[in-house]
């Protein structure tokens, strides 16, 4: 989401989610159409089985894109009703993972570390609840453990997926 997106412009946002195929005057996608103008690119998706499910996942075709940056919603779909279950565990993992990046981050900043890798790191400490700020922060880290090459910075590396802040969605049954 741009950093000036509020209720007033939102609509000028991409949206990531396009042409879906859903019955005429479905009043479900003109919401997620919205949502994803607010959060798109940082969008995990847990959808329950029903009209959304079908509209939403149908290979080959899926209503949802991506931006200029080849980023979009993350979406997955839940059998028998149980995709708040199943959202809530995609949450929670999502947590843990980022959890273990800030105490990879926390033990590094105690021992001799790079000052480039120290600043990316305390900068993203302080911004990762911050949904844009976690992005830009984000892009710093990448940058600076590419860069350092150390045992932590390559464990982070790995963990790259969960260092932007994300905002998980449940689309529910029909």
């Amino acid at each position: 989401m741009d950093k000036f997106v509020n209720v007033k412009n939102s609509q000028f946002s991409q949206p990531l989610f396009e042409f879906s195929g859903a019955c005429a005057g479905c009043g479900e996608t003109p919401y997620i159409k919205l949502a994803t103008q607010l959060f798109g690119d940082r969008m995990i998706i847990s959808n329950a089985t029903g009209c959304s499910s079908i509209y939403g996942g149908s290979a080959p075709s899926t209503p949802y894109t991506h931006n200029k940056k080849g980023l979009g919603p993350a979406w997955a779909n839940s059998l028998f009703e149980d995709n708040a279950e199943y959202g809530y565990g995609l949450s929670l993992g999502t947590s843990q993972m980022r959890n273990r990046i800030e105490r990879l981050m926390i033990e590094a900043l105690t021992s001799d570390i790079k000052p480039e890798t120290k600043s990316a790191f305390e900068e993203w400490l302080a911004d990762k609840n911050n949904a844009e700020a976690s992005k830009i922060a984000s892009a710093k880290v990448i940058e600076a453990c590419e860069k350092d090459k150390s045992e932590v910075s390559a464990k982070i590396l790995q963990l790259r997926q969960y260092l932007v802040k994300k905002s998980h969605w449940i689309i529910g049954g029909d």
